[in-house]
């Protein structure tokens, strides 16, 4: 009759030894396989993000300085080129604006 290994004793050990460096072989092989590529993906990404954000800022920034530019040309248009109730009406507008503004500013 065929012998039964022993788990518990010297052919166990190896058994759990072999294993062992199976699951460290296979854990090995897919971290450098699957896994470095895909964190290196991920921080690539984020930096690709990160950069497209800043630019979105920066474009943002722009556009509202050039809207600020045109919306005060406009009204130095409208201000000289209006009938008298036109003035006026822009006269209470731009004073409200500015109210506005000092209130959110903490000036008032």
């Amino acid at each position: 009759m065929k012998e039964l290994i022993d788990l518990t004793g010297p052919e166990g050990g190896r058994l759990g030894m072999a294993f062992a460096a199976g699951c460290t072989a296979t854990w090995v092989f897919v971290r450098n396989l699957v896994m470095k590529p895909a964190i290196k993906s991920c921080h690539q990404r984020i930096a690709d993000l990160e950069k497209m954000l800043e630019q979105a800022r920066e474009d943002y920034r722009e556009q509202l300085a050039f809207d600020r530019a045109r919306i005060s040309q406009l009204e130095t248009v409208l201000l000289t080129s209006g009938n008298q109730e036109l003035r006026a009406a822009m006269q209470r507008a731009l004073s409200e604006t500015r109210v506005e503004i000092d209130k959110v500013e903490g000036k008032i």
